[in-house]
């Protein structure tokens, strides 16, 4: 069993990357957001113009892929093949590939050996399948969720500031797709860890959410 490692699961914007981070501060763990990993390698995709259907260069892209974070006063930067890409990661280029390009197995089999290779510390790694594919052995296994309006809605929030004609409709839309994409791709669906605790944040702010996680972890040791 993995005492040094705690995996956080659950759908896009279920608020695993706030509350990931800071559980991390908390516990002075080191934090990584797996599907930066995947993000990551398309900022390349998308720069060298491969076609999606031309698999073998798509995962050639990971298997090259040298990932490393740094966190600098409560900031963490994000560095692929020696450039930092932390801008870049969430731009709407980026945004469009990763759903289709995550779901290749071969790209999941190449970002697993990075996630074991960046785990040789304690860690906290949020994603969808961390502590069902990757990490089955983490002591502790957190899967968040909330309502598909509540995480339309935060991810909304975030995305109006930088582009105004957004719509709500639309961005729950995507969501729902996603959502349905996630779980019934052949490769590591997402699903429920086994023995993972599963928290429904939909009215919990970031910090009472990471309250009732050290909460389980402390009354577990």
């Amino acid at each position: 069993m993995r005492e040094d490692i705690i995996t956080i699961d659950g759908p896009t914007s279920s608020g695993k990357n706030s509350v990931g981070f800071l559980l991390s501060q908390k516990l002075g763990y080191q934090y990584i957001d797996s599907g930066s990993i995947y993000r990551a390698g398309c900022i390349f995709i998308f720069r060298n113009k491969i076609d999606l259907n031309d698999v073998p260069s798509i995962v050639n892209i990971y298997q090259n892929l040298t990932i490393e974070i740094k966190t600098t006063d409560h900031q963490q930067k994000f560095f692929a093949n020696n450039e930092d890409v932390t801008d870049v990661l969430h731009s709407p280029e980026v945004t469009q590939l990763v759903s289709p390009v995550s779901a290749i197995k071969e790209v999941r089999s190449a970002v697993k050996v990075i996630q074991k290779k960046l785990a040789s510390q304690k860690t906290v790694m949020t994603g969808r399948d961390i502590g069902s594919e990757i990490f089955p052995d983490a002591r502790f296994k957190f899967f968040l969720t909330a309502s598909v309006e509540v995480r339309a809605q935060r991810r909304f929030k975030q995305l109006v500031t930088k582009h105004p004609s957004v719509k709500y409709e639309d961005v729950l839309n995507a969501m729902m797709e996603r959502d349905k994409r996630d779980s019934e791709r052949e490769a590591s669906p997402m699903r429920v860890p086994e023995d993972a605790l599963v928290i429904d944040n939909s009215n919990l702010t970031v910090e009472e959410t990471v309250s009732k996680m050290l909460d389980y972890i402390h009354q577990a040791h």
